[in-house]
């Protein structure tokens, strides 16, 4: 009886140990941040409206594309088109860069996008410009989707291009793109389809 206490106190104490350890490294691991998604590279071929497009990779791959921070107006709301046509005038004859974030319940790709300048070594924010150009509203529904500083440049944007009444800012209250989509499905009778640039 008396020689079996020290060996199972060990063999406890071993057990306990290596619970320890695991916990360690558990919190050790689980502490670490997850690693960034790869850059994807590509051209532009197809705008679908000012915050969507169609790009396709340097291997070749066709994705579905939702700019990060931003909501633009819908087919139906004014300045659709101008927005649409703003986007397709940025991203004409350049290469494009993605900073995936996620994909959205319709299966594109929501990410950073950016202009890449013809020596490859800057870019311009295509999310930030449009928002700059009165062309799309700053989408603070997913602020938390951004960096802090990203955030608070894309509503100083915002802010900036209402008091100089730019774009759709022309006209004094725009109605957002997703208020738009909550009103028209309410009202209309078979329901409304979102756009494939809505969320």
């Amino acid at each position: 009886m008396h020689k079996t206490l020290p060996r199972r106190t060990a063999a406890f104490a071993a057990v306990l140990i290596a619970c320890l350890a695991a916990g360690l490294l558990t919190a050790r691991f689980s502490a670490a941040k997850p690693p960034a998604p790869p850059v994807v590279d590509g051209v532009s071929i197809d705008v679908q409206d000012g915050d969507s497009f169609v790009m396709r990779d340097d291997l070749g791959n066709r994705i579905r594309v939702r700019i990060l921070g931003i909501d633009a107006p819908e087919k139906s709301q004014a300045f659709a088109d101008r927005s649409r046509q703003h986007l397709r005038d940025l991203m004409r004859d350049t290469r494009i860069r993605l900073e995936p974030v996620k994909l959205d319940v319709f299966g594109r790709t929501v990410a950073r996008v950016w202009i890449v300048s013809e020596d490859g070594k800057s870019g311009r924010d295509a999310g930030l410009a449009q928002v700059e150009a009165g062309m799309a509203w700053h989408f603070k529904r997913y602020r938390s989707d951004q960096h802090d500083q990203d955030a608070a440049r894309y509503a100083k944007a915002e802010r900036d291009a209402r008091s100089e009444g730019l774009g759709l800012w022309r006209d004094p209250s725009p109605e957002p793109p997703w208020e738009f989509r909550t009103r028209t499905k309410r009202n209309a009778p078979g329901g409304f389809k979102p756009r494939s640039g809505s969320n």
